[in-house]
C-alpha cells in the first residue's frame, strides 16, 4: 500500500470512528475511567515526512512548551506510518480516549494540492465542533517558511504543531489576530526565541480548558448510557 493510500485509509477509519454515535460509544465503553485531569491531552504522532528522531523530539518539545503556557499538558505517543509497523508501536495500540488526538507530519506528496489549504502550514479536521481529533502539519511548507528566518526547522514545525493542536482544542473558526492562532506569521515568528505572538492568549487558554472539560463531561455521559443494562 502506498503512503498516500495508507494516509487515506487511516483518515477514513478515524473519521468513521468519531463521526458516528456507535464509534464514540465504543470509546466510552472500553475506557476504564474518565481522565482525572481534563487539561491533560495525548497526541498520537505519525511522521510521514520521516524527520530525524531528534528533530521530531525538538518539535514536540516546542509544542509542549507553548501548550503548557496555556495550561494544557501534552503527552506524545509515536505511531506508525504503515500497517506493517503497527506491532512495533505498542503505545499507539491502546484504546483511544476522549483526550487523545492524532497529528500527522506529512510531505508535499501527501498534500492535496487542489484543496483549499494550498498556502497553509497545516490543517485540523473538525467533525462536529466538540469532537475533533485529527490534524496535519505540512512539513515541506514549514521547511520552506523556515528558510526565511533564523529559527531551525524543528522549532517552526513545533510551532505549527501547537497551532494545529490549538484548532483541535478551540474548535472551528479559531484563528485570531493575536497569539499563535494568527493565520499569517511574520518574520518575528521565525526567530529562535518564543515571543508573546507565538503563545496562546488568556482567552484562548480559558476556552481550551472549558472545551476540554466539556468533552470529558460528554464522554462520561456517553459512557453512562453505554453501560445501562450491562450486568
Amino acid at each position: 500500500m502506498s503512503r498516500t493510500a495508507e494516509l487515506v485509509s487511516w483518515a477514513a477509519s478515524l473519521t468513521a470512528l468519531v463521526a458516528t454515535g456507535s464509534g464514540t460509544l465504543a470509546l466510552a465503553k472500553n475506557a476504564p475511567e474518565a481522565p482525572k485531569d481534563a487539561s491533560a491531552i495525548t497526541i498520537r504522532v505519525s511522521d510521514y515526512a520521516h524527520m530525524k528522531r531528534r528533530a521530531l523530539l525538538v518539535a514536540e518539545e516546542v509544542a509542549t512548551g507553548i501548550l503548557a503556557q496555556a495550561g494544557v499538558d501534552a503527552r506524545w505517543v509515536d505511531c506508525p506510518t504503515s500497517n506493517a509497523d503497527w506491532g512495533n508501536y505498542p503505545d499507539c495500540q491502546s484504546v483511544w480516549q476522549v483526550n487523545d488526538y492524532g497529528l500527522r507530519v506529512i510531505p508535499n506528496a501527501m498534500v492535496d494540492a487542489s484543496g483549499k489549504w494550498q498556502h497553509a502550514l497545516g490543517v485540523a479536521y473538525d467533525n462536529d465542533g466538540l469532537f475533533a481529533y485529527l490534524a496535519n502539519v505540512f512539513y515541506d511548507r514549514v521547511d520552506s517558511l523556515a528558510q526565511g528566518g533564523s529559527a531551525t526547522v524543528p522549532v517552526i514545525v513545533g510551532r505549527a504543531m501547537a497551532h494545529e493542536i490549538g484548532h483541535l482544542l478551540l474548535g472551528p473558526h479559531s484563528h485570531s489576530n493575536k497569539g499563535i492562532m494568527r493565520p499569517f506569521w511574520s518574520g518575528q515568528d521565525l526567530r529562535p526565541v518564543v515571543s508573546p505572538s507565538l503563545l496562546f492568549t488568556q482567552d484562548q487558554s480559558r476556552q481550551m480548558k472549558t472545551r476540554l472539560a466539556a468533552r470529558v463531561q460528554a464522554w462520561q455521559a456517553q459512557a453512562k448510557v453505554a453501560n445501562l443494562g450491562r450486568p
